[in-house]
């Protein structure tokens, strides 16, 4: 088959690496051949990644490595998994570096499915509240117009108001459905964005998906953060300790994240490692890295211990990282019965209950 009839595929799913990783480093470890397992993980996988794995298996029959396969299928896959998978390559521990991008994708998805599981209570709230509105629109409020008009009462300005808000609302009232709706399909379509630095979402539709599913999310953009610094301590310690150059580490450590910023920070301080300059004087060009990460990459003492003191870096973000996500879930519930709720609630004080009041203290009225 020629280069050319492998037609283009769109980005795999993070469900969908997953259960490829999952099926790869099981059969690396019984020793099963590459192309041999390839072929077999294809039949049990969805289709996206099962064409996925044809086009390698079409690669590796002509004569490519499975790193060079990588390569040329790599705009199918998203920059972390394909800098993981050198890396693995690298170390010649792929499937260690499958188990750690897999671990990384559970946590991810089930941290997103936390948050739509909070989303659920709030929603239904929401539409109970919509469908209220409507029969108070539509039922209640011309029943006030009518005894405003038999008992000819004054028009405060309170009234005014609550009558030309009524008035609006029966006029624009399918907007609140559609706003709906268009938050289903944001939070739908942005499946796979999930905790994504958005410089990686190149296009302004996928970035404005992004922020609109996520970015109301407390200490996300922290959250997103704290993982790249994780992954990035976690995968240059491994490659160290399996005694590839600091050079290659960082670089491949960097590109593992998939954040623009760690690897624009991680090139700078290569390129000055290669020009001879310490590691103490090249990490301060790391604009982006965190005080705590070049304080202990700086230290003399530690520099014959990277290794030690990346995966040391990497387990203090990964506790912050776990600490985070138990807030968030413990968090997001709560504020959002409030705010739903409270506002809900707000919302018809003002709109049902006053009328009915200022109605009641002009019928009471001794001058009507």
């Amino acid at each position: 088959m020629d280069k050319a009839d492998i037609s283009p595929l769109q980005k795999m799913s993070t469900e969908s690496l997953s259960d490829l990783n999952d099926e790869l480093s099981a059969m690396i470890r019984a020793g099963i051949p590459l192309d041999e397992g390839l072929r077999s993980a294809a039949k049990h996988l969805r289709k996206d990644s099962r064409d996925f794995v044809k086009r390698l298996v079409v690669r590796t029959e002509q004569g490519s490595t499975l790193a060079e396969a990588i390569d040329l299928e790599s705009k199918e896959l998203p920059v972390a998994y394909a800098s993981l998978i050198k890396s693995g390559l690298r170390m010649e521990r792929l499937p260690e570096a499958l188990t750690a991008y897999t671990s990384f994708s559970r946590s991810r998805m089930e941290l997103r499915q936390e948050i739509g599981n909070a989303l659920l209570y709030p929603a239904f709230v929401l539409i109970m509240a919509f469908l209220l509105s409507i029969f108070v629109c539509f039922i209640i409020f011309p029943e006030l117009l009518v005894i405003h008009k038999i008992f000819r009462l004054e028009t405060t300005p309170l009234m005014q108001f609550v009558y030309r808000l009524f008035e609006f609302y029966q006029i624009w009232y399918l907007i609140i459905p559609l706003i709906f709706f268009f938050l289903v399909i944001c939070w739908k379509a942005s499946r796979s964005m999930f905790l994504i630095p958005r410089e990686q979402n190149h296009s302004f539709l996928r970035k404005s998906f992004s922020t609109i599913a996520y970015g109301w999310v407390p200490g996300y953009q922290n959250l997103t953060r704290e993982m790249n610094y994780s992954t990035f301590a976690e995968m240059t310690s491994l490659l160290l300790s399996y005694d590839v150059p600091l050079n290659e580490s960082l670089t491949l450590a960097a590109e593992s994240t998939g954040s623009t910023k760690v690897i624009a920070d991680t090139k700078s301080l290569t390129n000055l490692l290669e020009q001879g300059t310490s590691l103490e004087e090249g990490i301060q060009s790391c604009h982006h890295f965190p005080i705590f990460i070049k304080t202990m990459m700086m230290e003399k003492t530690h520099q014959n211990h990277l290794p030690n003191i990346m995966s040391e870096i990497s387990r203090v973000y990964r506790t912050r990282v776990l600490n985070r996500i138990d807030w968030i879930k413990k968090i997001i519930p709560v504020v959002l019965l409030i705010v739903v709720a409270g506002g809900i609630t707000a919302c018809y004080t003002i709109v049902v209950f006053l009328p009915f009041v200022e109605i009641l203290k002009m019928l009471g009225s001794p001058t009507l």
